[in-house]
């Protein structure tokens, strides 16, 4: 019997060898137990460095995640065919826009012995039924090849007139060595556009010099920024062809904000300078010296926030989703429509950094496929449930102690918030020691996400 089956398997292999069609068969588990020629030929990779592997690692780019390519889809794994279009990326990295379809097979008991895929034209008509689970990151991979066909890069995903003038805003500043201003709140963008600008603007060995004023001292902060001279002029430090990050411009003192408005008059680095508040106000409020706020807003790019940006909200979640797919452990495809509409309801005061961080912690609570309302955190779940609750009887009176400790709790949280992270700098705003705010930090279980100021991917800040 075991010979009879084992020939069966041969002549089938067979036969699927000789399909013109690109073919696959994938187990239970997600790892390659058959691939045919077509196959190799369309993505580039041997069956002898296939067969075995997962489907995660096929083709490259890790921008666009399209080596899940041919990873299937929730329903395919629950016993029920389908498809979608999807980005494969072949071994040398050319582009490829095919429609793969999963049609799983089961013993007669009802249990899931594999998974036959099938590679097919991207205008072919449909055999298996569009999987739910693929749409929004088909979505996704399309938005990303867009932007990097146009603009160059496939990471400040978005949509709609406002995304459009901002990519070409970034395109026009990318091509001058004029300084740039970036304005936007916390978390809407502000180092990656930074990152995108020094990447599109720059020889390929030029330095990006990042300088956080708002975590680092102002003694700190001149050494970084200049030589020491001895007539007094001034002269930045760094390399001529660098490029200098700077935020939050307003935090500087104002005899070096002097000084940067000489130096930068007088320096072929370029200055892309950030700041969380009006630029105009900051200078009326003079908060900003005059010379510096016109040497500055030569370039000047808004960016929204995200509560500003909710129509694109399904997108940027999707995006941040195949961010926590691609660091693990584990894998979500999506989310369910509810879902979403606890997200928008939400007012997003972090904007991007804090809507990553909320997937991301999302993606690590449940086990299904697909991200429920339950698995978000509870204060983002409040916010819509708080539009359709009945009025809440008159709360007990809460113990003085407990609640002057929530109160701190409080504080702490929003200074660490406001000094991104940075606890010596959350120190000074509570006109505390560092060594009481890190006592009170563990005694009140406040979660300790070191001293990294914005550091969210890309597209989040």
């Amino acid at each position: 019997m075991t010979s009879l089956r084992a020939s069966g398997v041969r002549r089938l292999n067979a036969l699927l060898q000789q399909s013109r069609e690109p073919v696959f068969v994938i187990d239970p588990q997600g790892r390659f137990v058959f691939v045919n020629r077509a196959w190799e030929e369309l993505t580039g990779h041997s069956a002898e460095r296939t067969l075995g592997g997962t489907t995660i690692p096929v083709g490259a780019s890790s921008a666009t995640d399209s080596e899940s390519a041919f990873f299937p889809p929730a329903e395919a794994f629950n016993g029920v065919p389908s498809g979608g279009i999807n980005l494969i990326v072949r071994e040398g990295g050319e582009r490829l826009w095919r429609r793969v379809e999963f049609w799983p097979y089961h013993d007669p008991e009802g249990k899931l012995l594999g998974i036959f895929g099938l590679v097919r034209d991207v205008n072919a008509h449909p055999h298996a039924p569009e999987a739910e689970s693929l749409k929004a990151r088909s979505e996704l991979l399309e938005a990303r090849e867009a932007l990097r066909l146009r603009h160059g890069f496939d990471t400040l995903v978005g949509r709609g007139p406002r995304h459009e003038r901002l990519l070409e805003q970034i395109t026009a500043a990318a091509s001058s060595r004029a300084p740039v201003l970036l304005v936007g709140e916390p978390g809407t963008g502000k180092r990656q556009i930074a990152r995108i600008l020094h990447q599109r603007g720059s020889t390929p060995d030029a330095p990006l010099v990042p300088i956080d004023v708002s975590a680092l001292s102002a003694d700190v902060v001149e050494k970084e920024l200049f030589f020491p001279q001895v007539d007094g002029t001034a002269r930045l430090g760094l390399p001529e062809d660098a490029t200098l990050s700077f935020g939050d411009l307003v935090d500087l003192p104002r005899d070096l904000q002097a000084r940067l408005a000489t130096a930068i008059r007088g320096s072929s680095i370029r200055l892309i300078a950030r700041t969380c508040v009006d630029p105009e106000q900051a200078a009326r409020d003079d908060r900003l010296r005059s010379d510096l706020y016109y040497t500055l807003t030569v370039l000047v790019l808004r960016l929204a926030p995200l509560r500003e940006r909710i129509d694109e909200l399904p997108l940027l979640a999707q995006h941040f989703l195949e961010v926590a797919n691609r660091r693990g452990p584990g894998r979500r495809s999506g989310f369910h429509p509810e879902t979403l509409e606890v997200l928008a309801a939400y007012d997003w005061p972090g904007n991007l950094r804090e809507l990553a961080r909320v997937i991301e912690s999302a993606h690590g609570r449940g086990e299904t496929d697909r991200i429920t309302a339950e698995d978000l955190p509870a204060a983002i779940r409040g916010d819509l449930a708080s539009s359709y609750a009945a009025p809440m009887p008159t709360p007990a009176i809460t113990p003085l102690d407990l609640w002057l400790t929530q109160l701190e709790r409080r504080l702490i949280e929003q200074a660490l918030q406001r000094a991104r992270q940075n606890k010596s700098r959350a120190a000074e705003l509570l006109d505390i020691s560092r060594p009481r705010l890190y006592r009170r930090i563990k005694e009140l279980n406040i979660p300790d996400e070191g001293d990294a100021a914005e550091d969210v991917p890309a597209e989040s800040r």
